[in-house]
């Protein structure tokens, strides 16, 4: 008798090439769903990049503003983001002296909360003492901006603490954080730089 082998090898072959169908069939599923879930991430990633840092501050300068406790800052907006209202901005203000003592003070910009009159002016526009001077209300994307700020505390406002008389006086710093919407946090180290003379730099 004669085995005739064609047709097993025939049926062979037609496995193996259902069997590559269906590795393809698999490999080209696994390639679909990794580049669904990448590009799903990347959304994602972008999604929070953009709601996490759709507004941002800097502060860029900072000077003696009195012989006492007053400062002055100048801040600039990143140039993405939305207007945002000076009453959403707060600005935390600390220092701590040698012997440990904590001063802690804390406020919408603008508002000195009992101390000194709190000023914020665009860059270019009139400032305190000018007849035309107010203070705005609304900050704008990459627009720049001066503020004072006064030393003191919550429960002193009118005190001097962490301004520059303290400051030099102590030998120490302060810190300086902007806290604004839909964005992160700026922190600024306060140091004098060449002591506590009007127009000295505090950074």
């Amino acid at each position: 008798m004669d085995s005739d082998i064609k047709a097993a090898v025939g049926l062979g072959a037609m496995i193996i090439f259902i069997g590559m169908i269906l590795l393809s069939a698999i490999v080209s599923f696994t390639i679909i769903h990794i580049t669904e879930e990448l590009a799903q991430d990347s959304q994602n990633t972008a999604e929070d990049v953009r709601r996490d840092f759709a507004n941002s501050v800097l502060i860029t300068g900072a000077w003696v503003y009195d012989t006492y406790d007053d400062m002055l800052f100048m801040m600039e907006f990143g140039a993405t983001g939305d207007p945002i209202s000076r009453a959403d901005v707060i600005y935390v203000l600390t220092c701590t002296e040698p012997d440990g003592t904590f001063h802690y003070r804390s406020a919408a910009l603008g508002n000195s909360n009992g101390g000194s009159a709190i000023h914020v002016w665009r860059v270019g526009d009139d400032s305190p003492g000018d007849p035309g001077f107010t203070n705005v209300d609304n900050f704008e994307p990459g627009a720049r901006y001066f503020f004072t700020l006064d030393g003191g505390t919550q429960t002193t406002p009118s005190g001097g603490q962490c301004g520059p008389v303290h400051l030099d006086t102590h030998g120490i710093t302060a810190n300086l954080w902007l806290h604004i919407p839909n964005g992160p946090s700026t922190h600024q180290i306060l140091a004098l730089s060449n002591g506590r003379e009007v127009g000295s730099q505090i950074i």
